[in-house]
């Protein structure tokens, strides 16, 4: 007597496991397989998003600090031209910079040879943080210092323009890795007579790029735009290799990629095979210099979780099976019920339902695992996707608020044109249009006792900082106008009111006028402002005649000069910002003070209201959809 006889293909049970087998084993073949290509490709691009996430934060935080250096630089570049009577003062300027940042090691203006014939060959006002952290200063230039054969003072020089110089290391300075921003000066004819400068300490680079954690086994890089290392594991190669000689030989198509992005200042990722294995290459520019950051993450880690997940699964489906052969009919029937709901999940989850509901498993065994992993993946998904939207809410509350303040500046400047139709004397039209959603630029009017009193400016910067320095200069010349009868004493007014606890260095450059509309004597004074053009009856078009003055809310006490003129009837006085003449089209191009003279001289027989609408509609043909970089303001009045 057999006491076992299993035949299945000859048995119902037999037939029915079989297939139950088959079906089961090809569920679970196909939704893990389904399972792990989707896990895969989601870690990939997680990790890839993850990477470029932290190369952002940390690129963020680069470009900040040298952004600030950039604008403490350009904002203290102001005021040499007005310190070149008095030399020796020069000292104080670079000893202010060092002072009110931190971040600057070292500050010079150096000027061209014999500049100051009292002061010799050289003449370069130097200050620097000594190792005590007190400022010192000393005069840079000497017979074996000549620094207008630097690097640092030629190449401004000769691109016209700022310049961060490559990182290099301070030999008997410093002892420290640094690098230099340079901004050349330019006198009133546009001749170049001296370069200022700012040293910033790179150490710091190095502990803020090895912080980037995005993976546990990567390690991370820095290179300059020659592709030189600034940031490297082995401290050996910093300055002394580039990504080019370090890889000199290598064929790999993938190198090309990447040293080509560095040249040019692309983000991107490449996959490299070298010797010692795999590696995924995240990298990212930092707009302000072209240097780049780098994530070296061996690729094993990049699929850590991918290849344990796979592993667990594999593990499952061979319990699975192995249980569907030992157990009869009905628990054939109970294992495979779940797995078929799982794969039901997996379906409904790959359509993007992440809160499908997970099959109830009460017992503590495979089925248990695989319900928790496929639990795991569900709040991965919804959190992932709740971060997407809390991002994405952020984002329409800062616009939402943004469009609000856009209204409230709106609403702080004249915007009901004519202002005064009562008056047949006086024909007044401005326009502001700002190039983001809140802007620096400003102009406002009143009349009083006959005369009309005016105001035009325009705040260094562009964004939130700026509108709020406009939006106080507009109320402070509201409330101070009236109180004086010289636009000097106006300005000086505005000016020591902007320039207390001003920390931030920022100013504003303004031209203010007070016109008498019954005999058409017109007083103004000039805060470092573009100078007005006059149109008379006759088309002539020409400059008025501007002290420049420095702007408002750099130094308290500045003694202001005020001049005065005859506005004849039917003599136009145009008033506009430098995001006129300073308006850009797709070449670059400026629209320039020649190009707007002459649209002044074409349309000279214009009514204000007419030529504001017309400047705004050539600026505009110029740009030829380029964005706006700057904003753009013209006031035009006319005594009739």
């Amino acid at each position: 007597m057999k006491l076992f006889n299993f035949k299945p293909k000859r048995t119902i049970s037999g037939r029915l496991m079989t297939r139950v087998l088959i079906v089961s084993a090809f569920i679970f073949t196909l939704t893990f397989a389904f399972f792990l290509h989707m896990s895969a490709k989601k870690m990939r691009e997680e990790a890839v998003h993850r990477a470029h996430s932290e190369l952002s934060n940390t690129i963020h935080q680069i470009d900040a600090v040298l952004r600030s250096v950039e604008v403490a630089v350009e904002n203290t570049a102001w005021i040499v031209p007005h310190r070149l009577a008095s030399p020796e003062y020069l000292y104080d300027v670079t000893r202010r910079l060092l002072q009110n940042n931190d971040f600057i090691c070292g500050c010079a203006v150096a000027f061209e040879p014999n500049y100051f014939p009292t002061q010799g060959h050289y003449f370069s006002p130097y200050s620097y943080r000594g190792e005590d952290g007190e400022i010192h200063s000393m005069q840079l230039g000497t017979d074996s210092y000549d620094y207008h054969h630097m690097d640092w003072y030629q190449i401004p020089k000769l691109l016209d323009k700022p310049y961060w110089s490559e990182p290099y290391y301070d030999d008997g300075g410093g002892e420290q890795m640094m690098s230099t921003y340079s901004v050349p000066l330019y006198d009133a004819e546009g001749r170049f007579y001296a370069i200022i400068t700012a040293d910033l300490s790179l150490e710091w680079l190095t502990e803020l790029v090895g912080n980037i954690k995005a993976f546990d086994r990567a390690y991370n890089l820095m290179v300059s735009r020659n592709a030189s290392y600034i940031v490297h594991p082995d401290r050996d190669l910093i300055l002394n290799e580039t990504i080019f000689s370090s890889t000199y030989g290598d064929e790999d198509e993938s190198l090309a990629k990447l040293q080509d992005d560095i040249v040019n200042g692309r983000a991107g990722e490449v996959l490299r095979t070298r010797e010692d294995g795999k590696f995924f290459v995240f990298y990212s520019p930092v707009e302000t210099t072209q240097w780049t950051v780098a994530i070296m993450c061996p690729l094993g880690e990049l699929y850590l979780e991918a290849k344990t997940l796979r592993d667990m699964l594999i593990v499952l489906g061979v319990f699975a099976l192995l249980l569907m052969v030992i157990l009869n009919h009905n628990g054939i029937r109970k294992v495979v019920a779940p797995v078929e709901k799982f794969a039901h999940v997996a379906k409904e989850i790959a359509n993007g339902d992440f809160n499908a509901t997970l099959p109830e498993i009460r017992s503590n065994d495979e089925l248990k695992h695989l319900h928790d992993s496929f639990e795991y993946l569900q709040h991965s998904l919804v959190r992932y996707i709740d971060e997407l939207q809390v991002t994405t809410a952020n984002k329409e509350r800062i616009e939402s608020e943004l469009r609000i303040a856009h209204g409230i500046q709106m609403g702080m400047i004249p915007k009901i044109f004519p202002p005064f139709p009562e008056r047949d004397d006086l024909a007044l039209f401005a326009k502001l249009v700002p190039a983001k959603e809140v802007g620096g630029d400003l102009y406002d009017f009143f009349i009083e006792d006959e005369k009309l009193y005016f105001i035009i400016g325009d705040v260094s910067g562009k964004g939130v900082p700026a509108s709020l320095v406009m939006a106080v200069t507009c109320r402070l010349f509201r409330s101070v106008a009236s109180h004086f009868s010289k636009p000097e004493d106006i300005i000086s007014s505005l000016n020591d009111s902007l320039a207390d606890g001003n920390d931030s260095n920022m100013f504003c450059t303004a031209f203010l006028g007070i016109l008498d509309l019954r005999t058409g004597q017109l007083q103004y004074c000039n805060a470092g402002h573009n100078a007005p053009l006059t149109i008379d009856a006759q088309g002539h078009v020409a400059l008025v005649d501007v002290v420049p003055n420095l702007p408002l809310g750099l130094f308290e006490g500045f003694p202001y000069e005020g001049q005065q003129t005859m506005l004849d009837k039917g003599t136009m006085l145009y008033m506009f910002t430098d995001g006129v003449s300073e308006a850009e089209n797709p070449d670059k191009e400026l629209f320039g003070d020649d190009r707007l003279t002459q649209l002044l001289q074409e349309c000279a027989t214009l009514e204000p209201h007419a030529l504001v609408e017309e400047t705004f509609a050539q600026v505009k043909r110029h740009a030829n959809g380029a964005e706006q970089s700057d904003d753009i303001t013209v006031m035009c009045l006319k005594h009739c």
